[in-house]
């Protein structure tokens, strides 16, 4: 028996809406980490210019956009959702990541067309609205009850 995640659904939804804009991913995961005995959720999402269509002179090897959920008992993150987006190295590393303008419950397709922007610019466009009430919920709960247990 599988067992799937609880912000696979979410991580799911953006790869398709970043397919969708003609920004195929090369890679799409979500899991578990833990960072000192305390686990978060994390999805990684991978876009590079021979599967994503990225700027190769902007992101000579692409780039990855990071979402966490922390619990909240890690003092060293808040609670909650975060995206953020890092430019990979020729070794598959990352740097540093930096914030995405974006709430960690951005619409998929909204999340997309700030992506689009840096992507093709270098600065991502801020965007201010959340997943859908109705779409949203069922994930936020399971995810809840996740860092509850």
């Amino acid at each position: 028996m599988t067992h799937t995640l609880p912000h696979a659904p979410y991580i799911n939804a953006i790869e398709g809406a970043l397919t969708e804009c003609g920004m195929e991913p090369e890679q799409a995961d979500a899991f578990a980490e833990d960072s000192y005995d305390v686990d978060f959720l994390r999805g990684v999402i991978t876009l590079t210019p021979e599967t994503s269509g990225i700027d190769e002179k902007r992101f000579r090897h692409g780039l990855i956009l990071i979402w966490d959920w922390h619990t909240g008992r890690d003092e060293d993150y808040y609670r909650g959702p975060v995206w953020q987006w890092a430019r990979l190295n020729e070794d598959g590393s990352n740097r540093d990541p930096e914030p995405l303008p974006v709430p960690g419950w951005v619409m998929p397709a909204m999340l997309a067309g700030s992506v689009a922007t840096l992507a093709h610019t270098g600065t991502a466009t801020p965007m201010t609205t959340g997943w859908h009430q109705h779409l949203r919920v069922p994930v936020q709960d399971a995810i809840e009850a996740w860092g509850a247990s």
